[in-house]
């Protein structure tokens, strides 16, 4: 037997949760052809993986790197961890509907990209009008991971009826939103995402997504959801199993926090009583770090503003007190939040950040949230959530801007696999079943056939981890002021069987494949 890739002598965990033990794996033209105890196979190249765990590659159900990808496709971050496949278009934020412009719009509005990066990408990326148009883009460009897309509602909506328009559709708008979703359905997308939380999609009732589940599912088509949180989280989540429940359709429920573990049981319930619904949560995230030319982002599309605008714009800014500050060049000034600093200097928290503004000091940057989110703590799961055999990694990874990583960012979620990973150790969840969660359950949830298990016939999505080692910095470890940390451990990250991380060393390969339903390759 010939094949180009031979994996020898290496602790194999296939992702179905059963059993890890020693073995060899061969790999040719993109799929895994043999495995077993030994294989006496000519091969191209040959790995040894003695005393490494030879995985599945992981799937990230719940990124954003539909922009990201037209300006750089090489995705370090997600091989470092053993991620071979990303699903995007989640939140509601999609690449869909009508022209490039209409979408840089979008994303520019709701402060997931700047200006820059709008202006930029129409001079320097080729223009689409609809999804089909977008994946011919990205498989001429190519790309390290494989990469599914979803339709996103508040998109679509915002595109229809409008950003503030807190109504019903009309039945003329409806028409439009039904062939909209069934036009990108046709094209290859895997199924709608909501974000009740951010505007246009909040004004959405729940009737209405029902109706717009529908047209999904007839196409088996998955309805993913950043909940309506407002509610409170479990009042969201049962929203959600409404919307799956009414609509016929299956269900994964976005980011939920864990500190909210009867969320969790909700879930299992419905599951239990006929609901295919499964849920992703971050196993931990710093807040939002915006450099001060960022801080009002998400108020304003300006991109220059008076004095007058900014005063404005401070008075606006939401729970400000609790804003902490890096990259000061201060030292009693670091780390700490706008609260404590404006009491020591008896002055307004609205004053210090209008001088924070008009310091020389371009690199000062503020965080949102809390160094470490109260909402994704990183701390040992509650039992329930640990043992939630539907719980997955979602890391809602946004690069902000690809080419100005300081300008935003947040830190621990390009390490959410380790870090996922050995908080489910710490709770006694055995290390092929944590496997299974990141690999076989995304791959069946998001209809990936061909991928999620080692076995002969699949698509060669493969990662080989030094487990003992595979880790992200700690709270005592980190730097808060380099979001370019990415994590250890990882050896090799095969990619339809190529080798994107080879042996630690990025390589632009460029073997990853758009991904559509039930195995389709578009």
């Amino acid at each position: 037997m010939k094949c180009e890739l031979l994996i020898t002598n290496g602790i194999i965990i296939d992702g179905t949760g059963r059993p890890a033990y020693n073995g060899d794996l061969a790999v040719n033209k993109g799929k895994i052809i043999a495995i077993s105890p030994l294989i006496n196979c000519q091969a191209d190249r040959i790995i040894n993986a003695a005393g490494l765990t030879v995985c599945p590659g992981f799937i990230d159900p719940h990124v954003h790197e539909e922009l990201t990808v037209l300006q750089s496709s090489i995705f370090e971050e997600y091989l470092r961890q053993g991620v071979t496949t990303i699903i995007n278009g989640n939140c509601g934020h999609s690449i869909t509907p009508y022209s490039a412009d209409n979408i840089y719009s979008y994303m520019v509005k709701k402060g997931l990209i700047s200006h820059q990066t709008k202006e930029r990408n129409m001079l320097n990326v080729p223009s689409w009008t609809n999804f089909s148009g977008y994946i011919d883009i990205v498989k001429n460009k190519g790309s390290n991971l494989n990469m599914g897309f979803l339709l996103g509602h508040g998109t679509i909506r915002w595109s229809i009826i409008g950003d503030t328009k807190n109504r019903k559709m009309t039945s003329k708008e409806e028409t439009k939103i039904v062939s909209l979703l069934e036009e990108g359905m046709e094209q290859g997308a895997l199924g709608l995402s909501t974000g009740l939380t951010y505007s246009p999609s909040k004004y959405a009732d729940t009737d209405e997504i029902v109706k717009c589940a529908k047209v999904v599912q007839k196409y088996d088509g998955i309805y993913t959801s950043h909940i309506r949180s407002y509610l409170g989280t479990l009042e969201a989540v049962k929203e959600a199993i409404q919307i799956g429940t009414a609509a016929g359709i299956r269900v994964q429920v976005s980011h939920l926090t864990p500190n909210c573990p009867e969320g969790f049981d909700e879930i299992l319930n419905a599951r239990k009583n006929g609901l295919e619904i499964a849920v992703d949560t971050i196993p931990k995230s710093s807040g939002h770090l915006r450099r001060k030319d960022r801080l009002f982002q998400y108020l304003t599309t300006k991109e220059f503003l008076t004095s007058e605008e900014k005063q404005r714009l401070v008075k606006r800014l939401y729970s400000k007190e609790n804003l902490a500050l890096i990259n000061t060049g201060i030292p009693n000034l670091e780390n700490r939040t706008l609260k404590e600093i404006a009491l020591e200097r008896m002055i307004s928290v609205d004053e210090l950040i209008l001088e924070l503004l008009n310091n020389n000091r371009k690199e000062i940057t503020f965080c949102q949230g809390g160094l470490i989110r109260k909402d994704f703590p990183g701390t040992p799961y509650a039992e329930n959530i640990a043992h939630n055999p539907y719980l997955m990694v979602g890391s809602d990874k946004v690069t902000g801007e690809i080419d100005d990583p300081f300008a935003w960012y947040e830190l621990y979620r390009k390490g959410a696999f380790p870090i996922f990973i050995n908080l489910c150790r710490e709770s006694g969840i055995k290390l092929e079943e944590i496997i299974r969660r990141i690999t076989s359950l995304p791959a069946e949830h998001f209809r990936f056939s061909n991928r999620g298990t080692l076995s002969p016939g699949k698509a060669a999505d493969i990662t080989i981890i030094d487990m003992n080692n595979y880790n992200y910095p700690t709270d005592n470890e980190i730097n808060y002021k380099t979001p370019l940390t990415v994590c250890k451990g990882v050896k090799y990250t095969i990619v339809n069987g190529r080798v994107a991380l080879n042996n630690g060393i990025i390589e632009k390969t460029y073997s990853g494949q758009l991904l559509s339903r039930n195995g389709q390759v578009l």
